[in-house]
């Protein structure tokens, strides 16, 4: 009799915490730019946006609940160090990434351009006259974001790096284009379009002149804070919601109208 009050004892006890640690567990940490319309969208009601709903329903799919977290990007990377976030946005895959990541998705096809006024800097055929023939004096880029190999050899070299100024956060880009202190920035389509449709007209001049970089980006997950299974779990949801046509759904909430937006196969990295 004794041993059967102990058992159920133990039940009582050890199952309730068994259950609120993987309740605990369950809570992703995402990291989230101060703005970044229309994948990230801060308002007095709170936060919406591509990236944000994808999530939300990734999480809801494996039972979990997201927190958002707004952290610019270059501390989001130093939070994902220290184990204070478990997952961020718009992730260009690389294998040196690949050891901190697992990449999910991808969520969104990235196509970068560089933005200006066409009236007010040189016509422009390459992105190698940036490097070796034309000064734009400012170019305005995301510190720490990345664009693939071939940007990168041109970024290291004096032509273009002393052109580039290296902004903290994607709203402060176009702010700074349309206050006349770059010259041009380099931005994905999807933002430029949002951003045009929610200002005034003078934003119309400004222009995608040029292809920087045409990739997908993807949700990274941290690979100190969630474990093989955990990553095995969410990469199944995601595949799961693909093919269901929910993430499609969500995408066409934000569809613009010459800037489509869409959620490329599921190309997993984990």
């Amino acid at each position: 009799m004794l041993r059967t009050v102990l058992n159920a004892f133990v039940i009582a006890v050890v199952l309730p915490a068994i259950w609120l640690s993987q309740a605990m567990a369950c809570t992703l940490r995402l990291g989230v730019e101060t703005h970044f319309p229309p994948h990230i969208i801060k308002t007095e009601k709170g936060w919406s946006g591509l990236s944000v709903e994808l999530a939300q329903r990734l999480a809801r799919e494996v039972d979990c609940d997201v927190i958002l977290i707004e952290s610019p990007w270059l501390r989001a990377m130093r939070q994902i160090d220290k184990g204070e976030l478990d997952i961020v946005s718009h992730l260009t895959f690389s294998p040196e990434r690949q050891q901190r990541f697992a990449f999910i998705g991808p969520h969104h096809l990235e196509q970068i351009y560089l933005v200006a006024d066409p009236t007010a800097i040189p016509a422009l055929s390459s992105v190698e006259q940036l490097a070796n023939d034309v000064d734009l004096t400012a170019i305005a880029m995301l510190d720490g974001a990345y664009y693939g190999e071939d940007f990168a050899r041109l970024q290291a070299q004096p032509g273009l790096k002393r052109q580039l100024v290296y902004i903290n956060n994607n709203l402060d880009k176009m702010a700074l284009l349309n206050a006349g202190r770059v010259n041009a920035v380099l931005e994905d389509i999807s933002v430029l379009r949002y951003w045009q449709s929610t200002h005034n007209n003078v934003s119309m001049r400004y222009r995608p002149l040029l292809a920087i970089h045409k990739g997908p980006v993807y949700f990274g997950f941290n690979k100190k804070t969630l474990s093989a299974a955990q990553l095995q779990q969410l990469e199944s949801a995601w595949q799961k919601l693909h093919s269901s046509g929910e993430l499609a759904a969500i995408v066409s909430r934000y569809q613009q109208a010459d800037s489509e937006l869409g959620v490329p196969p599921p190309q997993p990295h984990l």
